[in-house]
């Protein structure tokens, strides 16, 4: 599935949280970032970071840059979760404080903390191979009807 067609398969907000789970592990920026989704509720998802291409640094952990690509989409996937049917959050904001080296295997829990009209927001927990929290990330999402998120060179 390319990204169009996971937008246009983006499931119904009511729909059930295994239909969201289904969804987020098929759709390719998700997969592309090394991820998998655990769980999904309505305001709460685990996620697990299985790797990507992309080498770890000389100190063995997870690029810094990885790991703001992956809580970006885990953002946009709970983002999508908690927005109304026919809408879609993108980033307008990503913040990522790094506390300590991020050793596999990492796991990432995101909590929407809020859920606006226009607005969400956003965090994402990291945990390292001792359970211990290597980075905290909060973004902005901002919602937008659905079919103006996808490219118009694309749209049908």
């Amino acid at each position: 599935m390319d990204t169009t067609a996971g937008l246009r398969a983006l499931p119904r907000h009511e729909d059930p949280d295994a239909d969201w789970v289904a969804w987020a592990d098929a759709y390719p920026t998700f997969v592309g970032a090394g991820l998998r989704c655990l769980s999904m509720g309505r305001t709460q998802a685990s996620f697990e970071y299985v790797g990507t291409p992309f080498p770890l640094n000389p100190n063995g952990a997870v690029n810094g840059g990885i790991v703001a690509l992956a809580v970006d989409q885990i953002m946009g996937v709970m983002g999508a979760r908690v927005a109304p049917t026919g809408t879609m959050p993108v980033t307008a904001v990503l913040q990522v404080q790094y506390h300590s080296p991020a050793i596999e295997p990492l796991r990432m829990d995101a909590t929407a903390i809020h859920a606006g009209r226009n607005l969400q927001t956003i965090e994402v927990v990291v945990t390292d191979a001792r359970g211990r929290r290597c980075s905290t990330a909060t973004g902005t999402m901002a919602v937008g009807n659905l079919e103006q998120r996808i490219a118009p060179a694309v749209q049908s």
